[in-house]
């Protein structure tokens, strides 16, 4: 999984690279930060999802379910690891943290962090396949789905019925990004059976 995302994000990634800004850290250290994420915030709480093409993971997904709490010993275990991963950049990988959660406190939703798939099996529908995933969970829950994006791929999300709520900066000094949301069909036309 930590492969694919690395695969994934190598270049052209305005977290990564603002997170990282010195290109030769970043490929230490980026792999790291999102074996920690994966280990300590997402698998345990059932928010990774992957796309395994010719018995290679192609592609990950990873997000936080409504409700999303790390218990206090799981954030002191995880401590060590990322503060190893993070080094000198914690202040702007928390700057995007907090970004996050100022999308909508208060409202149960889904957030999605990130999905990557390998630039090998890019256009080959493993995006597509974690995105439909990411969506059945979103309709199952009733709730709407969470996230930022680069310029880039408005696009692809949008295919998807992800609408674009303006622009966020992360940090004082960060990329701006797009904020997206899906809605699920109950609240799309108003049916809340």
């Amino acid at each position: 999984m930590t492969v694919a995302l690395d695969q994934a994000f190598g270049a052209d990634d305005p977290f990564g690279e603002y997170w990282f800004p010195n290109p030769e850290r970043r490929k230490r250290a980026q792999p790291r930060l999102y074996r920690a994420m994966i280990r300590h915030q997402y698998l345990p709480l059932g928010g990774a999802q992957v796309a395994v093409v010719g018995g290679q993971v192609a592609g990950a997904l990873l997000w936080q379910p409504p409700g999303y709490r790390v218990g206090l010993l799981r954030y002191l275990g995880s401590i060590p690891e990322f503060t190893w991963a993070m080094g000198s950049a914690g202040p702007r990988v928390l700057s995007t943290e907090a970004a996050l959660a100022k999308l909508a406190p208060g409202l149960p939703h889904f957030l999605g962090i990130t999905l990557g798939v390998d630039p090998r099996f890019q256009g080959s529908g493993v995006g597509k396949a974690l995105s439909l995933f990411i969506l059945g969970e979103v309709e199952r829950a009733r709730v709407p789905l969470l996230g930022l994006c680069k310029d880039g791929n408005l696009g692809f999300y949008a295919a998807f019925g992800g609408q674009r709520l303006g622009k966020v900066r992360i940090g004082r000094s960060g990329p701006e990004v797009n904020v997206m949301m899906w809605l699920p069909s109950s609240l799309r036309d108003g049916t809340f059976d």
